[in-house]
């Protein structure tokens, strides 16, 4: 096309400039119409929108939605999302990098207790590292804030990476991932807090059936190491513990956890730096748990569920893991723990942060560029 003719007709200069704008519109919309995968077809819908980094998400128990915003917002959305009310009371947070506000959790008993808990990267001066709460949702506001985890200041790092982060509940016990803060070596080292799988009690103690102690004797609130960047927690119903875990380039990690193994990194791993070099040789060792399954390349792994409901039937039992690299949700089949097969179901053209089932089976996923949160339901 002679895009220089075009310009010296204003008529159809003005046409030009409104095709253009009309194909941008198109190719920006993808949160409408019906996606067809292998054994299902569902309508991609818009639920909520006007987010920067939607980070994490949880259910209420009367279906309302909390998503937690990297900028250092927590919103409570209605189910139909239609409306969205920031809560205030949330801590300061770093919001830098890779940092800010990050996983948000409801208490097993939230109808009795009306407790929440939040992850966030804590800065003292050029530094950081993460944080967990636990606080009370009063309405939209967060009160009585308590602090469950936090470490000494030489465990501060001034890369505001690789905080891990998400947060679980099983039998009393609250878990959550903290990332290597990119000082590799220290995932292997049971006396640091980076690149491991940490284990409390509800309100915050360590449980005396941790399996490791600290250098004074003290029991130690790690549960794994030799982690390097975790961002993907979920508990089946049968209290199996799943992981997503960033690799370097390549080697991203799909784990089961379990009390006191030693995952690996950096002694072995399927990645290799971003610039190429090795960092092993090796991805096998004696004492050193493999990956259920690993991407090479990576995908950069970020949030995940277990789909269980009965809505997307075929799908029951599925690992739903979202992309950040190649900006897709994908379907991972499993059977007696083992890896079958995946399948790539929705790519929305943005980074995808993390994924929630709701409480009719519903798919809810955090997105990107332009922050929103979209919902998929089944199309007939």
């Amino acid at each position: 096309m002679n895009y220089n003719f075009l310009a010296k007709n204003s008529i159809t200069r003005w046409a030009l400039y409104f095709y253009v704008l009309s194909l941008s519109v198109f190719a920006q919309d993808f949160d409408s119409g019906v996606v067809k995968t292998n054994e299902h077809s569902f309508i991609a819908s818009t639920f909520s929108e006007g987010y920067e980094i939607p980070w994490g998400m949880a259910f209420l128990p009367n279906n309302e939605l909390l998503v937690s915003d990297r900028s250092g917002k927590l919103y409570r959305v209605s189910y139909d999302g239609k409306k969205r009310t920031e809560i205030d009371g949330v801590p300061k947070v770093l919001y830098k990098s890779q940092g800010g506000l990050l996983d948000v959790a409801v208490h097993p008993e939230f109808s009795k207790n009306s407790i929440i808990y939040i992850s966030y990267s804590h800065a003292l001066g050029r530094k950081s590292f993460t944080r967990i709460a636990m606080a009370k949702l009063s309405g939209s506001k967060l009160i009585n804030l308590k602090v469950i985890f936090s470490v000494d200041k030489k465990h501060y790092t001034p890369r505001a990476i690789h905080f891990g982060s998400r947060i679980v509940f099983k039998d009393g016990y609250v878990y959550f991932s903290v990332g290597d803060s990119f000082e590799r070596e220290e995932s292997q080292d049971i006396f640091t807090p980076n690149g491991k799988i940490h284990r409390l009690t509800y309100t915050g103690e360590i449980p005396n059936d941790n399996p490791f102690k600290n250098e004074d004797g003290s029991v130690s609130s790690i549960w794994t190491y030799g982690n390097r960047n975790p961002q993907g927690l979920a508990v089946s119903k049968d209290g199996v513990i799943w992981e997503t875990e960033h690799g370097p380039r390549g080697g991203d990690e799909l784990n089961i956890i379990k009390k006191g193994v030693n995952y690996g990194w950096p002694v072995i791993t399927y990645g290799i730096n971003y610039i190429g070099t090795k960092i092993t040789d090796i991805t096998e060792k004696e004492g050193m748990e493999q990956p259920v399954w690993q991407w090479t390349p990576s995908i950069a792994v970020c949030g995940m569920s277990i789909y269980e409901s009965d809505l997307f039937t075929k799908w029951n039992g599925n690992i739903l893991v979202t992309a950040l690299k190649y900006e897709y949700l994908e379907r991972v089949v499993i059977k007696d723990n083992k890896f079958v097969t995946r399948e790539t179901i929705y790519e929305p053209g943005s980074r995808v942060r993390d994924v929630e089932v709701g409480p009719n089976g519903r798919i809810f996923v955090a997105l990107e560029n332009p922050g929103r949160i979209v919902v998929l339901s089944p199309a007939n």
